[in-house]
């Protein structure tokens, strides 16, 4: 099967790794362990005093510059995009080569799907933040009794 569909074998391979990995990373929770709430600021209040107690000796203030962090959570989530991607565009060249109707249809399937997952989960996000922004302000102004 491999020899006569080669793009779309590999466009189905692809996709389902893709949606694999998309419910995996989701089902699983984040990877990364990101720094509380506490702890971010305590760093800023540290940075902030030994700036003010630099800038009264005198001194320059040194601000150490850190390399950027990578979040795995992101990679993860692009990299599947780009996977299916990938898939998407191995199952548009196996339709124009005329290959197997069914893993075309298969790899266009699982790259289309892992995009829609991905931003049904966006958008569920932002219609949650919406809400938390305009429940926010109505406890702010008084209008929730």
């Amino acid at each position: 099967m491999f020899k006569t569909n080669p793009f779309s074998t590999v466009g189905l391979l692809f996709g389902a790794i893709a949606i694999l990995v998309g419910i995996i990373h989701f089902s699983l929770g984040p990877v990364s362990a990101e720094k509380t709430l506490e702890t971010w600021v305590a760093e800023k209040v540290v940075a902030v005093k030994k700036g003010v107690i630099s800038g009264l000796k005198g001194q320059q203030t040194v601000t150490p510059s850190s390399p950027p962090v990578i979040n795995p959570d992101k990679v993860i989530d692009i990299a599947g995009m780009g996977i299916a991607i990938v898939a998407i565009i191995c199952g548009f060249v196996g339709g124009m080569r005329k290959e197997n109707r069914w893993g075309v249809s298969g790899a266009l399937f699982f790259g289309v799907s892992t995009l829609i997952f991905h931003a049904v989960l966006f958008s569920i996000g932002i219609i949650f933040g919406i809400l938390l922004l305009i429940t926010v302000i109505a406890f702010l102004t008084g209008c929730l009794n």
